[in-house]
């Protein structure tokens, strides 16, 4: 896992993650928050109709001081203002195609 600097806001981390949170579990995703010291705070999202099927979500703040969403593998989500655009582009990268 990788070490956060020292200057990372952690609280206003969780805070964001936080929200995304409650709007996966309104689409039905099972979430967990994850906030070790030294460690980005992240939130696991899991598909519950395939619960191999998982991400990790990270919340950081570029230097102008906007905060976005990046999945774990450095792809940007979008930006944490926007909840709903982000809940929605977790949802697709989680989805399942039922055949």
């Amino acid at each position: 896992m990788k070490t956060a600097p020292s200057d990372v806001p952690t609280a206003e981390a969780v805070d964001h993650l936080e929200r995304l949170a409650a709007q996966l579990e309104a689409h039905a995703f099972q979430v967990r928050l994850t906030a070790r010291t030294g460690l980005y705070p992240r939130l696991r999202v899991i598909n519950p109709m395939a619960p191999s099927i998982t991400e990790d979500v990270l919340a950081s703040h570029e230097r102008d001081g906007e905060w976005w969403f990046w999945l774990s593998w450095a792809g940007r989500i979008g930006h944490a203002s926007d909840i709903v655009t982000a809940a929605e582009r977790i949802a697709s990268v989680l989805h399942v195609i039922r055949r």
